[in-house]
């Protein structure tokens, strides 16, 4: 896999600036909700915009490489690096998450459901958000997991408390479901990076060294790869 490594802070700034939203939104009180709206909305229009520029700087001859690389070493003890990239099929995914928050926000700003409380609505929205464009962009099994992981805990609030008649039960059922897949999908991430040699979580290094395991433990892997993300979707 060829990876061009040019614009490298882009996708870091389009993937956390909603988490800068989410901070201005702590220190702004909870009455004052057309604030509270405001800030949500330029944040995910930002957010965007960051987006846009995103996809205009993306060279389409070459949407088969991994553009817009950033690598630095971020949990040296495990092997695990901060490594971020798209491509051709991820980039339409990035965005899309950018733009369904958006219009979330956009929505919710006259119909915030029952019981209302719009600061906690709109930084659970924000926080998913960066999940969600995390998990596009993570070259790295560990921090794709983390990002994974991240959109859990506000969906359970969301879910449990702006949800339908039985939004506890769901909540409770949605936790429990997606803990099961998340155990899975860690041990096959584990299962894989000890049997490709135990020197690195990046995805480009799992595909090029994955032909050595042998067939019945890729079949395991694959299995608890397919049933996690299969019970999360």
């Amino acid at each position: 896999m060829q990876i061009i490594r040019d614009d490298n802070w882009v996708l870091s700034v389009g993937t956390f600036l909603p988490m800068l939203g989410v901070l201005v939104l702590l220190v702004t009180p909870k009455a004052q909700e057309a604030a509270i709206k405001m800030i949500a909305l330029i944040t995910s229009i930002a957010t965007v915009a960051v987006g846009a520029y995103t996809l205009l700087q993306f060279d389409f001859d070459k949407a088969g490489s991994m553009q817009f690389v950033a690598e630095t070493n971020w949990i040296s003890v495990i092997k695990s690096t901060y490594f971020i990239g798209v491509d051709g099929i991820s980039l339409p995914l990035y965005l899309l998450s950018m733009v369904v928050t958006l219009l979330v926000v956009i929505y919710s700003l006259d119909h915030i459901p029952s019981p209302g409380n719009p600061k906690a609505f709109f930084i659970l929205m924000l926080i998913l958000q960066t999940g969600m464009a995390g998990t596009f962009i993570a070259q790295d099994l560990i921090l794709f997991f983390v990002f994974f992981e991240l959109v859990l805990l506000p969906m359970y609030f969301m879910i449990g408390v702006w949800g339908g008649e039985q939004r506890q039960y769901a909540s409770l059922k949605f936790f429990l479901y997606t803990m099961f897949g998340s155990a899975l999908m860690l041990v096959a991430f584990l299962a894989m990076f000890f049997k490709t040699g135990a020197e690195s979580f990046a995805i480009p290094f799992l595909v090029e060294n994955g032909a050595g395991i042998a067939k019945n433990v890729q079949v395991w892997i694959f299995a608890g790869m397919f049933i996690g993300f299969a019970v999360k979707v």
